[in-house]
């Protein structure tokens, strides 16, 4: 099994801006919601985040990103945390798995379908699909990563994709007929629906 970082420094502006991780779905916080999906499939879990005190009552590892920016750094920054994170773990598994902390529906062989592909195709990077719609965020990454990483980062680099064209990049998809298992939040109107998906 590989360690997997839920990313969870979105400030959820459009949602009372406390912080994506406390939007309630059915009355539950979103970060519980992934939490059940995600934890059962990996081997150790961190938690990365812009503020730590927020997460105090979680029993995890807590990794703030090491870049500071006005609005947060975006995904990329908290890959890099999670990377470091997973390096320093006693014997360190090749890749770690990152998830954002707005996709509730997670499926729950995640981690099962990109170890799969990860044998095969010996890739850098893994990312989900849903009907061919790529979610880069819900990703597989190498730790021989870091530097580089690190180096795009302090050029400026902060979408996904910038960084990732260079490597060696897996896509894993799921298909779904009813409800998208990588579905995320992100306005009132996504909490509705997910309650309607999570309740049918």
């Amino acid at each position: 099994m590989y360690p997997g970082v839920i990313l969870a420094g979105g400030s959820a502006r459009r949602l009372g801006g406390n912080g994506k991780a406390f939007v309630n779905i059915i009355g539950i916080p979103l970060i519980n919601l992934v939490l059940q999906k995600f934890e059962p499939q990996v081997e150790k879990l961190a938690i990365n985040t812009r503020d730590k005190k927020k997460f105090t009552k979680y029993n995890y590892p807590i990794i703030e990103d090491a870049i500071r920016e006005q609005g947060g750094s975006g995904p990329l920054a908290g890959i890099s945390s999670a990377i470091k994170w997973a390096k320093k773990l006693t014997n360190p598994m090749s890749h770690v798995v990152a998830v954002p902390v707005d996709t509730p529906l997670l499926p729950l062989d995640l981690v099962h379908k990109m170890s799969l592909e990860l044998e095969t195709k010996k890739s850098d990077i893994i990312f989900a699909s849903s009907n061919k719609n790529s979610y880069p965020v819900v990703s597989m990454w190498s730790l021989e990563l870091d530097r580089n990483l690190d180096n795009a980062l302090g050029e400026g680099v902060r979408k996904i994709d910038a960084f990732t064209s260079a490597y060696n990049v897996s896509i894993v998809d799921w298909s779904f007929n009813d409800i998208d298992p990588f579905f995320n939040i992100n306005n009132p109107e996504d909490i509705i629906l997910a309650e309607k998906y999570i309740k049918s």
